[in-house]
Protein backbone atom coordinates (compact mmCIF):
# COMPACT_ATOMS: atom_id res chain seq x y z
CA UNK A 1 0.00 0.00 0.00
CA UNK A 2 2.95 2.76 0.57
CA UNK A 3 4.51 1.67 -2.39
CA UNK A 4 1.24 2.32 -4.20
CA UNK A 5 1.00 5.69 -2.36
CA UNK A 6 4.65 6.23 -2.85
CA UNK A 7 4.51 5.63 -6.79
CA UNK A 8 0.61 8.09 -6.80
CA UNK A 9 3.15 10.75 -5.28
CA UNK A 10 5.87 10.16 -7.17
CA UNK A 11 3.54 10.37 -10.83
CA UNK A 12 1.78 13.37 -9.27
CA UNK A 13 5.42 15.51 -8.62
CA UNK A 14 6.74 14.58 -11.75
CA UNK A 15 3.63 15.58 -13.83
CA UNK A 16 3.74 18.70 -12.57
CA UNK A 17 7.41 19.42 -13.28
CA UNK A 18 6.88 18.83 -16.88
CA UNK A 19 5.15 21.73 -17.54
CA UNK A 20 7.90 22.94 -20.59
CA UNK A 21 5.43 24.99 -22.70
CA UNK A 22 3.94 26.56 -19.74
CA UNK A 23 5.53 30.13 -18.07
CA UNK A 24 9.03 30.43 -19.86
CA UNK A 25 10.87 30.50 -23.31
CA UNK A 26 9.79 31.94 -26.69
CA UNK A 27 6.39 31.62 -27.75
CA UNK A 28 5.90 28.73 -30.47
CA UNK A 29 3.24 30.51 -31.62
CA UNK A 30 5.46 33.77 -32.43
CA UNK A 31 7.91 31.56 -33.59
CA UNK A 32 6.57 29.52 -36.29
CA UNK A 33 4.54 33.17 -37.51
CA UNK A 34 7.75 35.11 -37.79
CA UNK A 35 6.28 37.28 -40.68
CA UNK A 36 2.63 37.67 -39.22
CA UNK A 37 3.89 38.74 -36.00
CA UNK A 38 6.51 41.47 -37.41
CA UNK A 39 3.43 42.64 -39.58
CA UNK A 40 1.13 42.93 -36.42
CA UNK A 41 4.05 44.21 -34.37
CA UNK A 42 4.63 47.34 -37.38
CA UNK A 43 0.76 47.92 -37.63
CA UNK A 44 0.67 48.45 -33.36
CA UNK A 45 3.69 50.80 -33.53
CA UNK A 46 2.33 52.87 -36.55
CA UNK A 47 -1.35 52.74 -34.43
CA UNK A 48 0.74 53.49 -31.16
CA UNK A 49 2.69 56.10 -32.86
CA UNK A 50 0.07 58.61 -34.09
CA UNK A 51 -1.96 57.66 -30.58
CA UNK A 52 1.22 58.86 -28.70
CA UNK A 53 1.69 62.14 -31.42
CA UNK A 54 -1.95 62.91 -31.01
CA UNK A 55 -1.64 62.76 -26.55
CA UNK A 56 1.59 64.83 -26.61
CA UNK A 57 0.02 67.50 -28.85
CA UNK A 58 -3.02 68.05 -26.78
CA UNK A 59 -0.24 67.71 -23.71
CA UNK A 60 1.41 70.28 -25.10
CA UNK A 61 -0.90 72.97 -26.12
CA UNK A 62 -2.61 72.21 -22.62
CA UNK A 63 0.79 73.28 -20.88
CA UNK A 64 1.10 75.99 -23.14
CA UNK A 65 -1.54 77.91 -21.57
CA UNK A 66 0.04 78.55 -18.37
CA UNK A 67 3.87 78.57 -20.04
CA UNK A 68 6.00 81.28 -19.40
CA UNK A 69 7.97 82.64 -21.62
CA UNK A 70 11.28 83.05 -19.66
CA UNK A 71 13.75 80.50 -19.86
CA UNK A 72 12.63 79.37 -16.12
CA UNK A 73 15.66 79.74 -14.63
CA UNK A 74 17.54 76.65 -16.43
CA UNK A 75 14.77 74.11 -16.17
CA UNK A 76 13.44 74.70 -19.61
CA UNK A 77 14.56 70.94 -20.66
CA UNK A 78 13.36 69.18 -17.79
CA UNK A 79 9.47 68.95 -19.04
CA UNK A 80 10.48 67.74 -22.03
CA UNK A 81 12.42 64.76 -20.94
CA UNK A 82 9.72 63.59 -18.66
CA UNK A 83 7.38 63.70 -21.35
CA UNK A 84 9.39 61.70 -23.63
CA UNK A 85 9.96 59.13 -20.88
CA UNK A 86 6.43 59.01 -20.26
CA UNK A 87 5.21 58.71 -23.97
CA UNK A 88 8.13 55.88 -23.94
CA UNK A 89 6.56 54.02 -21.27
CA UNK A 90 2.89 53.96 -22.33
CA UNK A 91 4.13 52.87 -25.54
CA UNK A 92 5.65 50.33 -24.49
CA UNK A 93 2.52 49.41 -22.04
CA UNK A 94 0.31 50.27 -25.87
CA UNK A 95 2.08 48.22 -28.23
CA UNK A 96 1.69 45.24 -25.90
CA UNK A 97 -1.89 45.79 -25.37
CA UNK A 98 -2.64 46.16 -29.14
CA UNK A 99 -0.33 42.54 -29.73
CA UNK A 100 -2.49 40.84 -27.24
CA UNK A 101 -5.79 42.17 -28.78
CA UNK A 102 -4.55 40.44 -31.74
CA UNK A 103 -3.41 36.99 -30.13
CA UNK A 104 -0.22 37.52 -29.31
CA UNK A 105 0.59 36.44 -25.71
CA UNK A 106 3.28 38.81 -23.62
CA UNK A 107 6.00 36.78 -22.17
CA UNK A 108 5.26 37.82 -19.02
CA UNK A 109 1.38 36.51 -19.41
CA UNK A 110 -0.10 37.88 -15.73
CA UNK A 111 -4.03 36.04 -14.42
CA UNK A 112 -6.88 38.85 -15.49
CA UNK A 113 -7.26 39.47 -11.49
CA UNK A 114 -3.73 40.49 -11.53
CA UNK A 115 -3.86 43.07 -14.54
CA UNK A 116 -6.94 44.96 -12.64
CA UNK A 117 -5.49 45.26 -9.19
CA UNK A 118 -2.10 46.17 -10.29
Amino acid sequence: MKRVLAAAVATLALAGCDQSGAGGGADPTKASNTERYARDRQQCQAQVGETVRTRRTIDDSRRDVFSDPTDRFGRSELPDTMAAYGDGKSSDRLIERCLESRGWASPQQKPWWQKITG
